[in-house]
């Protein structure tokens, strides 16, 4: 037997269908506060096409999401070869390429330790992530992937004490070694006191080591000092990405090659 419902009855019903969107939503990814409002005062009727709307907007933004990453790697690469006129050739004449297939993750843990700074991230051994592999932000370097479940997956973060990058001034191809202060600042060590290094120029993983692919950004200088009585330059770098604002990242689909 059918009960005819009251205002009162369709309010009610109304309220429930829009917190279970919300939670629904809300576990794939954030949602305005402003949505609640919204789908309080939703007929029934329409609300499974305001959530695909909404939906569609959380698409959208991991889509721009990935090709600021991409922009970033791009970047990164045309500065570093920018001597050999390798990258802008490949920019102008065949068309924009980035060298590595990214999987998009949401983080939705941060460990913000000095001597082990981590990030847990949405994406794990089902979506093809390895130990080993790199990820970015939609600026720069974020880290490196230390341990996977299916699921997910640990990324340990470049402002950690112990993380050390072998890195690149990008305009003159000079080599050193990045790290972070305990702080989380960054710096430059071993870069030749005559590498003619400026406030602004841009660091890039040089491909040196094992654990990183060249290219990719990892920040920009932000001061410079050259002791008289030592080889080597002093210099502050900013990294690229902000660890603490940290919303989206991307595994780069690379291994460091095999012995």
């Amino acid at each position: 037997m059918r009960v005819p419902l009251n205002s009162k009855a369709l309010t009610t019903l109304s309220l429930a269908a829009a917190s279970t969107a919300l939670v629904v939503l809300d576990s794939t990814g954030r949602i305005e506060a402003r949505a609640l409002l919204v789908l309080a005062n939703t007929p029934a009727y329409k609300l499974s096409s305001f959530i695909k709307e909404l939906e569609q907007g959380q698409e959208m933004r991991a889509e721009l999401a990935e090709r600021l990453a991409r922009r970033s790697m791009l970047l990164g690469r045309a500065e570093q070869y920018k001597r050999e006129n390798d990258a802008l050739r490949a920019l102008q004449g065949y068309g924009i390429v980035t060298p590595y297939e990214l999987t998009y993750a949401r983080v939705f843990e941060r460990r913000a330790e000095t001597w082990l700074a981590t990030a847990a991230v949405g994406a794990g051994r089902r979506d093809g992530v390895a130990a080993g592999m790199p990820v970015v932000g939609i600026d720069g370097l974020v880290g490196r992937v230390t341990r996977v479940t299916p699921t997910a997956a640990e990324v340990e973060l470049i402002t950690s004490e112990r993380v050390r990058v072998a890195a690149a001034h990008a305009a003159t191809g000079a080599v050193g070694v990045y790290y972070a202060d305990a702080d989380g600042g960054g710096h430059m060590a071993h870069l030749p006191r005559t590498a003619e290094v400026k406030v602004g120029d841009l660091v890039v993983t040089a491909g040196t080591s094992r654990l990183y692919p060249p290219g990719l950004i990892v920040g920009y200088v932000r001061a410079v000092d050259r002791p008289f009585d030592s080889m080597f330059a002093e210099v502050e770098v900013a990294p690229a990405e902000n660890m603490a604002a940290l919303e989206n990242v991307f595994v780069v689909n690379w291994l460091p090659p095999k012995k």
